[in-house]
């Protein structure tokens, strides 16, 4: 039987609006007040999936930061794996240097290389590239400003971050230009650092040390799961880790190859249409769920 559900955010559980589709938060609430346990495993940081969980009271563990932190939904317990100062001195740089906008995930929030204003601009000009005249972006923590420049510290470079003793937790890299950061992939074989993303234009960065795979090992042994007991459910490349090997591992229509090539279903229904819920409604029909 299935003692702990494990989902992905973005792309699996929560649709582009930031909101569950109302059948699989109906399965899923009906499942926690069984007892079965719900974690969230995301790329996000913790001020990114606070307004999440006031709108869904999932009450857990959090695998935050594509592994790079455990915490809790009430923000009480944390367990940083940060980069390497000097990998990410020279991560940071190379990134820099070829135009990339920064947003360094940290154990004291999130810091940029420019200015507060400067920060939007760029965030806000990312966002809207390729959209068409009179595209409107959904309200939520990550497009609007008082979301996304939630917690924001300036930092001059790496080495004031590194003088303070910031822990680096994760980098999201990304660049309006495609064609100009071709090729930077190849720059960033630097020891000790993992990557998840399948285009240069956005780059996710983090710790070799922990991922969403380690951390959620760690936590089946803590708990006492066994493999068979956990059902993940994922949608990219930072997902693989956690759904390799798991017998109950589901990915959405919409996922990427890879993420489809680590799990053992894959479902008719994108993050959308409830692709966690039809994963849920299989393992009821198997008896694997109360």
């Amino acid at each position: 039987m299935i003692k702990c559900i494990v989902s992905d955010l973005d792309g699996t559980l929560i649709k582009p609006d930031d909101t569950i589709e109302d059948r699989t938060w109906y399965l899923l609430q009906d499942l926690m007040a069984k007892g079965v346990e719900v974690i969230i495993a995301t790329g996000r940081d913790r001020n990114m999936v606070v307004d999440f969980l006031r709108q869904y009271p999932i009450q857990g563990d959090l695998i935050l930061n594509n592994g790079a932190e455990r915490s809790d939904t009430w923000f009480l317990r944390h367990q940083y794996y940060p980069m390497n100062p000097n990998a990410f001195r020279q991560v940071s740089k190379i990134l820099v240097d070829r135009g990339y906008l920064l947003a360094i995930h940290t154990d004291q929030g999130k810091y940029a290389f420019v200015d507060r204003e400067t920060f939007w601009e760029r965030h806000y000009a990312l966002l809207m590239a390729n959209k068409p005249d009179g595209f409107s972006l959904p309200k939520k923590t990550f497009t609007t400003r008082e979301g996304y420049l939630r917690d924001l510290h300036y930092a001059k470079d790496a080495d004031e971050m590194i003088e303070k003793g910031i822990q680096v937790l994760k980098i999201d890299a990304r660049h309006i230009d495609g064609a100009s950061c071709q090729g930077v992939r190849s720059q960033l074989d630097i020891e000790g650092l993992d990557f998840s993303s399948s285009y240069e234009d956005n780059i996710e960065i983090t710790s070799h040390v922990s991922n969403k795979g380690k951390l959620l090992s760690q936590l089946m042994d803590e708990k006492g799961y066994d493999v068979d007991e956990v059902a993940v459910f994922g949608d990219g490349l930072n997902d693989c880790a956690m759904l390799q090997g798991k017998p109950y591992s589901f990915a959405p229509a919409n996922a990427c190859k890879e993420a489809k090539a680590s799990s053992r279903f894959i479902l008719s229904s994108t993050c959308e249409q409830g692709a966690v819920g039809e994963g849920i409604e299989k393992l009821i029909s198997w008896g694997q769920l109360p």
